[in-house]
């Protein structure tokens, strides 16, 4: 099982547990004639606390790929789609020694700096990072060269779930409230857009 894997498998399990508590018992359908205030806090909890989770999903696969990406270029010499990417979204470049007068240094010592100072920068732009919407998602995968998946139905259940999650976690009063099987559909839908990540970052280290 890779590093991927084991993130993903903890983030299933992580999911399942919050659904079996929080709206199993609401599923497979809501009582028609029950009130959003029986499920209410219920799925208040299952959408911040999975939205949370997906999150940290996200996040820890890009920080994972970056530092794989640049193990194997110092250790193996491999470069990487990841590393280019990095160096493009932070604009840096390599400052080449024009006195000649010094001893000619090697391009491995010219490009390491340049590419630990992006895996800086990312590292701390990740740890900043709040939210796991489609914008979020895109910041925390394209700089490490990830696709995020064009599926306007999956895309769509991310965005939603982000919206829920701050409306819950920000407001007390909320005026329309989102039933148990709208809130794990999403959810869902997320975790396929999180399995499409791991397939791809998988295959980046085979």
């Amino acid at each position: 099982m890779s590093d991927f894997d084991k993130l993903h498998s903890e983030l299933e399990a992580h999911i399942s547990s919050l659904e079996a508590k929080f709206i199993k018992p609401f599923l497979p359908s809501v009582n028609p004639l029950a009130t959003p205030a029986e499920y209410e806090y219920d799925v208040k909890a299952y959408c911040v606390l999975s939205h949370a989770a997906i999150e940290e999903f996200f996040e820890s696969v890009s920080l994972k790929v970056m530092s794989l990406s640049f193990d194997e270029w110092v250790y193996k010499k491999k470069n990487s789609d990841t590393l280019t990417a990095l160096v493009c979204n932070y604009r840096l470049h390599i400052d080449v020694d024009t006195d000649e007068r010094n001893s000619e240094k090697k391009c491995f010592d010219y490009l390491r700096p340049v590419f630990e100072e992006a895996v800086k920068r990312h590292s701390n732009d990740v740890h900043k990072n709040h939210g796991a919407s489609i914008t979020y998602l895109r910041k925390l995968m394209i700089p490490v060269a990830v696709d995020v998946k064009d599926d306007i139905k999956l895309k769509n259940s991310l965005n939603q779930l982000a919206k829920e999650r701050g409306e819950y976690a920000h407001k007390q009063t909320i005026k329309k409230f989102l039933s148990p099987e709208d809130a794990k559909n999403y959810v869902d839908d997320c975790l396929s857009l999180c399995d499409d990540i791991r397939v791809k970052v998988n295959n980046m280290f085979i």
